[in-house]
């Protein structure tokens, strides 16, 4: 059964190395509880991969997650790494800074609770305030409920390429 949060319950902030552990562990719940069909929605991050992140937001980006009763219920990445010159490069009218969603994790009892649009605009803000343009989205083809939830945000499909794995992703775009 699914457990109901309102938005007024849930209490978004920016991630520290004292988050990392739980970050980590939220990342495989998720994909310990995937079907085989979903394998490959999420490539997991090293948990030293997270702190590095935490540690170095400027270069990396920023992590925040989101609490219910002092707990992280989920969580989502805002990537500014190097890597957005070759997530830049597949959308080549791209004019502007650009950020990454890097990955939006939901623990799997608390799905349905449009935690994923809640953190996606906490997101914006916050790309907003760093002076960023654009955010640059994938999801993995097959993830339909991730699809529809960006595209309802106003994200738009600009294109796809085959990630490791013969993995296909779509690259969505909005300009914030």
């Amino acid at each position: 059964m699914k457990n109901k949060v309102s938005r007024e319950e849930i209490q978004i902030r920016l991630c520290t190395s004292k988050d990392v552990k739980e970050i980590f562990n939220v990342q495989n719940i998720v994909i310990d509880n995937f079907k085989p069909e979903e394998k490959g929605f999420f490539l997991p991050f090293k948990e030293e991969s997270y702190l590095r992140i935490v540690n170095d937001p400027i270069n990396d980006g920023e992590i925040y997650g989101a609490f219910f009763q002092d707990q992280m219920i989920a969580w989502i990445f805002l990537s500014v790494s190097d890597r957005m010159k070759e997530i830049k490069s597949y959308v080549p009218d791209i004019e502007g800074s650009c950020a990454d969603i890097d990955g939006v994790i939901v623990l799997p009892e608390y799905r349905g609770n449009h935690l994923q649009n809640i953190l996606v605009e906490h997101l914006e803000k916050r790309a907003k305030e760093r002076n960023i343009k654009n955010i640059v989205a994938e999801v993995t083809f097959g993830n339909e409920y991730s699809l529809k939830n960006l595209q309802s945000l106003g994200y738009e499909i600009k294109t796809w390429y085959e990630k490791d794995k013969k993995i296909k992703r779509y690259i969505l775009c909005k300009k914030i």
